[in-house]
Order: C-alpha cells, then sequence, then structure tokens
C-alpha cells in the first residue's frame, strides 16, 4: 500500500507513514484495496458507510430470536416436548442465525413468507391477528439485505466503493 500523502510504499500494517508522517486513514486502506480488487465481502460490510445496514440486519435478527424464543418457551411449557411449534421455535431460530451471519436475501424472503403464511393461518383458525412480528422482519430483512447487496454489486461491478459505504 502507498501513502496517499507522498507516495511512499508503506509497510504492512503501517499506521504512519515514515516518509511524510502522515497517519494512515481506514478510508485509504479501504480505497486501495477496492481499487485493486482485493476487497472481500466481509471487509465491505465491515465499512463504516454499513453501520446502518448491519444494525438493521442485526435487528431483525433478535427480533426472530426473540420470537423463536417465545415459541420454544411456550412449547415446551404447553404443550409438551415435540410438537409443531417446537418446530416452528427452531426454525424461527435457523432464520435468524442465516440472515445475521449469512446476510441472506433468501433467507429474508423466505421470513417474509413464512411469516405471512402463520400469521395467515393463525387469522383462519381463531380469527386473531398473531405473530405478526415474523412478517414484519421479514419485510425489515428484505430492505436491508438487499440494500447490502446492491451497494455490494455496485462495487464487484465498478471496482469502486459506493461514497454510501465509506461514510456515516
Amino acid at each position: 500500500m502507498k501513502c496517499v500523502g507522498c507516495g511512499t510504499e508503506l509497510a504492512e500494517g503501517a499506521l504512519i507513514c515514515a516518509h511524510c508522517g502522515r497517519a494512515v486513514q481506514t478510508e485509504d486502506v479501504v480505497r486501495q484495496k477496492a481499487a485493486s480488487g482485493q476487497l472481500t465481502k466481509k471487509e465491505f460490510y465491515e465499512l463504516a458507510g454499513m453501520k446502518s445496514i448491519r444494525g438493521n440486519i442485526k435487528g431483525c435478527a433478535i427480533v426472530l430470536y426473540v420470537c423463536a424464543g417465545i415459541t420454544i418457551l411456550a412449547a415446551v411449557v404447553l404443550q409438551g416436548f415435540l410438537s409443531a411449534s417446537l418446530i416452528d421455535g427452531i426454525l424461527l431460530l435457523g432464520l435468524g442465525l442465516w440472515l445475521q451471519f449469512g446476510k441472506s436475501r433468501v433467507c429474508a424472503i423466505i421470513t417474509f413468507l413464512y411469516g405471512l403464511l402463520g400469521t395467515g393461518l393463525t387469522l383462519v383458525q381463531t380469527g386473531r391477528v398473531q405473530g405478526w412480528w415474523i412478517p414484519l422482519a421479514g419485510v425489515w430483512a428484505i430492505t436491508y439485505t438487499f440494500k447490502f447487496y446492491k451497494l455490494w454489486n455496485q462495487y464487484r461491478k465498478s471496482g469502486v466503493v459506493p461514497d454510501e459505504a465509506i461514510s456515516e
């Protein structure tokens, strides 16, 4: 990597240029890695401008974790160990993990459709709207996973990190 100030080649992991004394900024490192096509998806996801997207995807996963916990607890306490509710809770837990760690658009869509189906079936069976948090979390997840992949694909196609991904 080269110093943005004077162009001197910097040692690996250098925080200050030995030639001109300029501090190496994280944004400089990101821009140089991006220009050479070396930025990984994980590094891209950790950029400062992606903080909002990271927070929202994690928030969606937390909603799914809470719904899974409530569902599993209710299944164990009210219905005994092996029931459809227990399987439902485990499925929600899996979707939350897949969403948080995989940042998957497919998972976001499945979460929405699964929640919509569950809410619809409950409405038909009981006449009450229950479980609406899950399709809501699905819509929320769809919004932010698609936003992440839009920015990631812009970078992959152009080789330039979008400004929105760099600055907060």
